[in-house]
């Protein structure tokens, strides 16, 4: 079968709830009665899903017809987890999976909020599998993806001569080199803020350094203010007497702290799960 279009799909719909005799349709009904699958509905309604379909078919919307069970959404998120051998991004979901990105985002919150409700189902049904992991939840307000290990060319270490230093060859976008110092991780965290669900309101030299908000309610939209302070490796806060209740979260390239009382974004980590 070709792929369908959106007026198709809507044609289709109108067909069966006319055939039926109703002014709403079930998801079920309309699967039952169709050749289309629930993932190319998704697919050209990727911001509403099936209550998009139903409106744009004048059909009423009702409680019942709307939400796409979790269990669905988690199980081709899986498949795809399975399939790649790591987390997908967005856009490697898009690209994909049987359901858009947008869809993820507006149920469970974007990426980071997947990834907590993929542990916990996976945890649950196959706490044996091995995409655990790839994906350790290690508080409730944190995730820390598994690095890929880095790739040595295999050649002889020289010695070191005057000049600048570099970090180890990542090619991420911009940035040809990882960080080696804070400015470094300041500079990564910039790049890809908007990415993690960060909106910066300010940086600055004053502890912590860095002021933002991150949505914590994507149905009704309310967002909430973030500390951040930046490290180059996470155990640097308590080296340098920083007092945890004046911030809220630490950004760093190495999260080397197993003990650390804050939330951690290790940015070394984060780039393995971005297109570069």
């Amino acid at each position: 079968m070709s792929t369908p279009t959106r007026e198709e799909i809507i044609a289709l719909a109108q067909e069966i709830a006319e055939r039926m005799g109703v002014d709403t349709l079930r998801r079920e009904d309309f699967f039952k009665n169709s050749a289309f699958t629930e993932a190319q509905v998704y697919r050209l309604f990727p911001d509403d899903g099936w209550r998009g379909l139903l409106e744009a078919a004048n059909l009423r919307v009702t409680f019942q017809n709307v939400a796409t069970p979790d269990e669905s959404l988690l199980s081709e998120f899986h498949r795809v987890v399975k399939e790649m051998g790591c987390i997908p991004t967005g856009r490697q979901l898009d690209s994909r999976s049987e359901y858009s990105f947008a869809v993820y985002k507006k149920r469970f919150g974007g990426i980071q909020g997947t990834l907590k409700k993929y542990h916990d189902w996976l945890e649950q049904l196959e706490p044996n599998a091995p995409e655990l992991q790839l994906v350790q939840i290690k508080s409730k307000h944190e995730i820390i993806t598994q690095p890929a290990p880095l790739i040595s060319n295999g050649s002889q270490q020289w010695t070191k001569s005057s000049g600048v230093v570099f970090g180890a060859p990542i090619s991420f976008r911009g940035l040809r080199h990882a960080p080696t110092n804070e400015q470094g991780v300041v500079y990564l965290f910039g790049m890809v803020s908007y990415e993690l669900g960060l909106i910066v309101e300010a940086v600055q030299s004053a502890y912590p350094d860095c002021e933002a908000k991150r949505c914590v309610d994507s149905k009704r939209n309310r967002w909430q203010r973030v500390r951040i302070e930046f490290e180059f490796c996470s155990s640097n806060f308590k080296a340098h007497g920083h007092d945890p209740k004046g911030c809220d979260m630490i950004v760093c390239w190495e999260h080397d702290w197993q003990d650390c009382p804050l939330e951690v974004i290790e940015l070394r980590s984060v780039i393995d799960q971005l297109e570069g």
